[in-house]
């Protein structure tokens, strides 16, 4: 009899445990902000892998990596536009650094992509700390040091046309012929969609853990009263420097990899002002204080144009335009904070108080 208490009792005890450890989950996971858009991101990501290995075409496939890739650029912008606040406008610019530097260490010396990649965003990064570091030693902010960063892409389209290594106006041509992966070499393309859903896997992790840490709670001070986080004690140029530092080494990784699925680039390419501004409408739309803002704008801009393109042919072009900027006063308008702005006093009313 005290046998089958005892039992009774253990049960009702891992029950109450159980219920307990699910609930401890719900709290840290789906009721925290962060930790659920974290949570949707890496769904999304796989959702996607596995959809489109399963069910994507050819020209879907193409649509769906360039669309990752404006991710990746979308949320690395995130961090120096919209949690440090600064007008990193001339994102462009440590696009492209990446992107020939992939371009010309592969074509030149036979140095892999895998080691390019992570070379771009070397090269992008320490070229955005100079860069800022020069801007704010001249006191550029806001307005002005967003000019800054747009002129320089165009400083840099110029320097590209004429530098004989990066073949001038004519751009590097990339040969992907056979399967090899050492030298991410994936003639189907379904290869560059791992790998491009892998880069961006790891820069939510980057936002998320810079986010949750002292150096992003720096940041946000930064973001919110510069004047005040100076009295507080601390450093805002350094915290800017470094905030614009890795968002554009995000940047220039991701260029390394667009030059590898494209296989060509040029000055105007990788520099132009248009794909500029287009990878900053998709933080814009989505919310670039929030981890996937970035994620939902792109997911729902870049496939919009490729669509138009396809099926208005070259109309398509005016009417691209026209979507954006009717997508721009929308945003601006109404949805000042971006879609997932929207959606976060949404999800503290259904999962309790979030928090960015």
């Amino acid at each position: 009899m005290s046998n089958s208490i005892m039992t009774g009792a253990t049960a009702t005890s891992a029950a109450r445990h159980d219920k307990t450890s699910a609930t401890g989950f719900f709290q840290v996971v789906i009721a925290d902000w962060l930790n659920f858009q974290l949570l949707v991101g890496f769904l999304a990501i796989v959702a996607v892998a596995v959809g489109s290995h399963l069910f994507a075409s050819p020209y879907e496939l193409q649509i769906i990596v360039m669309t990752v890739i404006f991710a990746i650029m979308g949320v690395g912008w995130g961090i120096a536009g919209g949690l440090a606040g600064q007008l990193l406008m001339g994102y462009t610019t440590f696009f492209g650094i990446g992107a020939y530097t992939n371009g010309i260490l592969l074509t030149h010396y036979g140095i892999s992509p895998w080691i390019n990649l992570v070379l771009g965003g070397v090269f992008a990064g320490v070229a955005a700390m100079l860069f800022a570091r020069i801007s704010l030693r001249f006191g550029l902010k806001d307005d002005y040091f967003g000019l800054f960063t747009v002129a320089l892409s165009q400083v840099f389209m110029v320097i590209f046309y004429n530098w004989d290594l990066a073949g001038k106006a004519v751009g590097i041509s990339i040969s992907v012929r056979d399967y090899d992966f050492l030298q991410m070499s994936f003639p189907n393309k379904v290869g560059y969609l791992y790998v491009s859903l892998g880069l961006l896997a790891v820069v939510l992790l980057i936002s998320y853990f810079v986010q949750r840490s002292r150096f992003g709670y720096y940041l946000a001070a930064v973001r919110e009263g510069p004047d005040a986080a100076s009295a507080l004690g601390v450093n805002v140029t350094k915290m800017k420097i470094l905030a614009i530092s890795l968002s554009s080494g995000i940047a220039g990784s991701c260029g390394a990899l667009f030059s590898m699925f494209t296989t060509y680039i040029d000055p105007a390419k990788v520099f132009g002002l248009a794909q500029n501004f287009e990878f900053l409408l998709g933080p814009v739309l989505g919310g670039r204080l929030s981890l996937i803002g970035g994620m939902l704008g792109a997911s729902i801009l870049r496939p919009i144009k490729d669509v138009l393109r396809a099926y208005l042919g070259g109309g398509s072009d005016a009417l691209y335009l026209v979507l954006y900027g009717l997508v721009l006063i929308v945003a601006i308008l109404v949805l000042p904070n971006g879609i997932m702005g929207w959606l976060k006093p949404k999800h503290a009313r259904l999962f309790g108080k979030g928090r960015d």
